[in-house]
């Protein structure tokens, strides 16, 4: 409590608590900010994935404005993507994972690929036009990510498993460069080969889930720009 002499007389200027309510209410929204970014995040994972929870780190301290940017940005890729993949009847072979850096469409064998080839098949090919036209929408970088199951492969082509997987990234990455377009500087291609499966390549099942094409749109922020 604050006194305060005014020609003579004491005066008390006592804090109504003001302050301390908006504090209070300022932590609440921020709370419940990130909480809604939770249950979005959530919402939209296969919760089999092998590294989700691992992936999923929520950062509190980021600044919220920004974070709702994202998020409403986010949810309307990840809306086009599901609406594309229930309309064209993908469901068995493509899925969304959405975590803290990125949008992740996941394409699963064999939509893209014969067995142990690079070249794109023509309804893969469509597939990934169709899919890029909803990138379009967004500046984002984007990492297509090349990934197969534990059976060993050794032929003219390809000595390893890593070299396969490369490949057909890099055959992602040269479709959207020389079909639609995309600046160079927004694409990277990577192989993985078998070492980062999201299924235990113990059955058939699963080894066929293991071998993926993923394109992840990476959140970037405003400080970075890219062209497509």
């Amino acid at each position: 409590m604050l006194r305060k002499k005014i020609k003579g007389a004491l005066i008390n200027d006592v804090d109504n608590g003001q302050s301390e309510v908006q504090t209070v209410y300022a932590d609440l929204v921020t709370f419940i900010m990130m909480l809604f970014i939770l249950l979005f995040v959530l919402s939209y994972n296969d919760q089999s994935t092998h590294d989700f929870m691992t992936e999923l780190q929520i950062k509190f301290g980021e600044d919220i404005k920004e974070k709702q940017q994202t998020l409403t940005t986010d949810a309307l890729l990840v809306s086009k993507i599901n609406h594309y993949i229930k309309k064209e009847d993908l469901s068995q072979y493509a899925h969304v994972v959405v975590d803290e850096y990125r949008v992740k469409l996941i394409l699963n064998h064999p939509v893209l690929f014969d067995s142990g080839k690079i070249a794109i098949k023509s309804k893969g090919k469509k597939i990934l036009a169709d899919v890029g036209k909803i990138f379009d929408s967004v500046i984002n970088p984007l990492e297509i990510e090349g990934h197969t199951d534990n059976v060993p492969i050794n032929t003219e082509d390809f000595a390893s498993n890593w070299e396969l997987s490369f490949f057909r990234a890099y055959e992602v990455v040269k479709y959207y460069i020389y079909d639609r377009g995309f600046s160079p500087i927004r694409l990277t291609a990577k192989g993985f080969g078998e070492y980062r499966p999201i299924r235990p390549n113990d059955t058939a099942k699963d080894r066929a889930m293991n071998r993926r094409i993923e394109i992840n749109v990476i959140r970037i922020s405003e400080s970075e720009q890219f062209s497509n």
